[in-house]
């Protein structure tokens, strides 16, 4: 089950190929070849528009998905988009880019950007610990580690409205990880949430440590197969 958001994507998406496959058939004969006019080239330009707007809405501008529309317009760009063989590569990309969205392939790209942002957060996790701030290095590895788990949730179609311990025990429920993963997710939050509550005298900086070093082994674990 895609998350709502991506699932109105997909749904977008089937709209645009659907529109797509209709706009194609409006090549209309005239003097000096057959070809998409008037009235059709208006809505054919409207389509093409909402085509490379949801490729750069979902996927991203610098995107392959976006680039490839971009490579398959004949040249002169999109004014130039007069034929059925013009409409149908960008139907094609349509389709492909849903297949994408439907088998994760968004999600990836998701925690690809989300891993860089959760590396930075680490390393300044790593340089307070180090520098005898053990509380909020804690702090901050514990909010990496419960974005994790929520992006994971919505890639599984679990609320992530739910606590990250709620959120770790319906993973392991439903096979993402064993046990033991369960349990190390389960006191790396204890660690974090003495820490986020005040209580730091029920941890020390080596667990700190240890917590930072097992989260950056947790966010580097492909729980999407």
């Amino acid at each position: 089950m895609l998350d709502p958001k991506y699932q109105r994507y997909a749904d977008r998406l089937r709209e645009l190929i659907e529109e797509g496959q209709v706009v194609a058939k409006l090549e209309r004969p005239s003097s000096l070849s057959t070809y998409i006019q008037g009235a059709d080239d208006i809505r054919a330009q409207g389509w093409l528009m909402k085509a490379r707007n949801i490729l750069e809405n979902v996927f991203g501008p610098q995107s392959v998905h976006v680039q490839h529309f971009e490579e398959i317009l004949p040249r002169g760009g999109a004014r130039q988009v007069k034929h059925s063989y013009d409409i149908y590569p960008i139907v094609g990309l349509l389709t492909g880019a849903l297949d994408d969205l439907e088998k994760g392939y968004l999600l990836g790209q998701e925690f690809l950007v989300a891993g860089e942002v959760f590396d930075s957060i680490l390393e300044q996790a790593k340089h307070l610990v180090k520098s005898g701030y053990k509380d909020p290095s804690a702090v901050l590895a514990r909010v990496v580690l419960e974005d994790a788990l929520k992006r994971i949730a919505r890639s599984e179609g679990i609320d992530d409205n739910q606590k990250a311990s709620a959120i770790n025990e319906e993973l392991k429920k439903r096979g993402k990880y064993p046990q033991l993963q369960w349990r190390f997710v389960q006191a790396w939050l204890d660690i974090g949430n003495a820490a986020a509550h005040g209580k730091f005298n029920e941890y020390n900086e080596e667990d700190v440590t240890n917590l930072i070093e097992g989260v950056e082994r947790f966010l580097a674990t492909d729980f999407r197969k």
